[in-house]
């Protein structure tokens, strides 16, 4: 049996236009610049618990706990301006590991979507942990100039890439990698579970069920070609009736926080 815990890490504060670009006309509206707070909306902040037979393994981090002291130092000022986040008490992984009964050391590899802040802002949590993957494209992306990545995030901590491609990642094809590039250059959603049963951990390949059902592209991408495609293979997901749900980590709707596939 595998099982997937959906764990809740905080949230952030954006413009509508950001998840869904049809929101607005004004090609900037993501940044929220010059838009008011009737276009806010708050969405969650995900990271997941994947119980496998051969360890457990973590996708995504959230925010680190250095957020509650001072978000904007954090952040820095790009990121907290267009999507300022927020960690209650409890909701940091770290938190989350131990209501499950269990510690950072008892995990056997973290698995990164991506590395904007969101996602890989704990990474230092996380540091001790054997393997932080993420895919080669992103963490090429990821160490050039922008300012959507914070490298001083990761400095010093040993991570190490998977192939741009679908990669099965523990040699029995119940966890693959699996490129759905746009968003960012190495964007990756994970299948876990088999082909005749699954869940797809799809990052921000989409925002929601609107992203792939109308084919919405986010206000912001790295390739608005690329996006397009990842949206297609999406809904493809979606459609298929092996596949249990598409879990992303900024979907206002989540209806269980508990996956379980069977081997």
């Amino acid at each position: 049996m595998i099982r997937v815990q959906v764990l809740p890490c905080g949230s952030t504060r954006v413009d509508e236009a950001l998840p869904f670009s049809d929101r607005s006309k004004n090609p900037l509206a993501f940044t929220g610049l010059f838009r008011g707070e009737q276009h806010k909306v708050d969405v969650p902040v995900r990271a997941y618990l994947i119980e496998h037979p051969k360890g457990l393994f973590l996708v995504d981090t959230g925010w680190d706990t250095a957020i509650r002291m001072d978000a904007r130092k954090y952040e820095g000022f790009f990121n907290y301006f267009a999507s300022p986040g927020v960690l209650p008490k409890g909701e940091g992984v770290v938190d989350q590991l131990s209501d499950l009964h269990l510690s950072v050391s008892d995990l056997s590899r973290v698995l990164l979507t991506h590395m904007d802040i969101d996602h890989a802002g704990g990474i230092g949590l996380v540091r001790n942990v054997p393997r932080i993957q993420c895919s080669a494209a992103e963490w090429d992306a990821a160490n050039k100039a922008n300012p959507r990545y914070l490298k001083r995030l990761w400095k010093g901590i040993p991570l190490t890439t998977f192939p741009d491609r679908e990669v099965d990642l523990t040699g029995d094809g119940t966890l693959t990698a699996i490129p759905m590039h746009g968003h960012s250059a190495g964007m990756t959603a994970f299948r876990v579970g088999t082909r005749e049963h699954y869940v797809l951990i799809a990052g921000d390949a989409g925002y929601g069920r609107h992203s792939f059902d109308a084919q919405v592209l986010p206000g912001v991408e790295w390739n608005r070609k690329e996006t397009a495609k990842s949206l297609k293979r999406l809904r493809d997901f979606a459609l298929d009736p092996c596949c249990e749900a598409v879990l992303m980590t900024h979907d206002p709707e989540c209806p269980k926080m508990t996956y379980e596939i069977s081997e």
